[in-house]
């Protein structure tokens, strides 16, 4: 962490460090980038079928909104943080659907298996693994399967030091 003059990593204070970047990697600490303040996105696909028969009665929420799409394409790497900030995502979701339990998950894979739509599912969005970048060839609708209400601990066996805990649980 930066503190003035000074960078402390690890818990070791590095007092040189900025002046070592400077002069050996040629770091100039003074120019700085901007974040972009919008990103264009394409606009969602739609699969009419698909969207008509899963409904919205049975569940909490579902979002097209831009941002919500968004920040559901894409993880922490610094790739795609780095992308977040300055460039474009060549493919994003068209939709966030939100389950509060199994049951709906299961009738959300089902009817993606029936309508040929692509699910992705999202916990935490603190995935380092490259896991949230899409194909930006794919033409089908893909379906951000947020796990986010689903964070329960269903159960803890102390003794066998085991868990049951829903998908969306963070940490």
């Amino acid at each position: 962490i930066f503190t003035g003059s000074r960078y402390d990593v690890s818990g070791k204070d590095l007092p040189h460090l900025k002046k070592w970047a400077e002069e050996n990697a040629g770091i100039d600490f003074s120019k700085t980038a901007p974040k972009q303040t919008d990103m264009e996105i394409h606009a969602p696909h739609f699969n009419h079928a698909f969207l008509e028969e899963l409904g919205d009665k049975e569940l909490d929420r579902r979002s097209f909104l831009k941002w919500e799409r968004i920040m559901h394409s894409h993880g922490a790497t610094l790739a795609e943080v780095f992308t977040l900030r300055h460039g474009v995502f060549p493919r994003c979701v068209d939709v966030i659907v939100y389950p509060d339990n199994h049951q709906q998950v299961e009738r959300i894979v089902t009817l993606a298996n029936k309508h040929d739509v692509v699910i992705v599912p999202y916990g935490g969005g603190t995935n380092v693994t490259q896991s949230l970048i899409l194909n930006p060839k794919e033409k089908r609708m893909i379906v951000s399967l947020d796990m986010s209400r689903m964070n329960r601990i269903k159960w803890v066996d102390k003794i066998n030091m085991m868990a049951c805990i829903e998908a969306g649980i963070i940490g």
